[in-house]
């Protein structure tokens, strides 16, 4: 009985059993910012195409909101998508008014995508507005 043990004790001994390892991905942070400006019609919608160079943060901030027939605080809709032909498809649209603080905020794989400011049914007459896109 105690060569068996030993036995087997040795056969199993020498091997050692490694679990696999998982590795996230190295999410970077904001080093380029892009302007993004223009006019929002009323019911309309306006778009911006930017390229993530690598894994990492994205932070889009609608600055500001001016207009002769609206208040600076006027709430629009702010969406990260993908460019699709003359739009800006797929994201949550956040409403939101202009702030210092980025309002819509996510991790993102390198390729294409695109920031989509709307009007959600707040704009009595086209207001101007500014975007600040970080990304990496």
């Amino acid at each position: 009985m105690a060569l068996t043990l030993a036995l087997t004790t040795a056969a199993c001994g020498g091997k050692t059993t490694t679990s696999p390892s998982s590795t996230s991905p190295t999410v970077a942070s904001p080093t380029t910012t892009e302007t993004f400006s223009g006019t929002l019609l009323v019911g309309g919608y306006s778009f911006y195409s930017f390229v993530v160079s690598q894994n990492g943060t994205v932070n889009v901030t609608l600055d500001s909101v001016s207009g002769t027939d609206g208040p600076s605080t006027v709430t629009l809709g702010v969406a990260i998508g993908t460019p699709s032909g003359t739009g800006c498809t797929g994201g949550t649209v956040t409403s939101t008014p202009p702030g210092t603080a980025p309002q819509v905020t996510g991790t993102y794989s390198p390729g294409r995508y695109c920031v989509n400011v709307s009007d959600v049914g707040n704009l009595a007459a086209p207001e101007a507005f500014i975007v600040t896109i970080a990304h990496p």
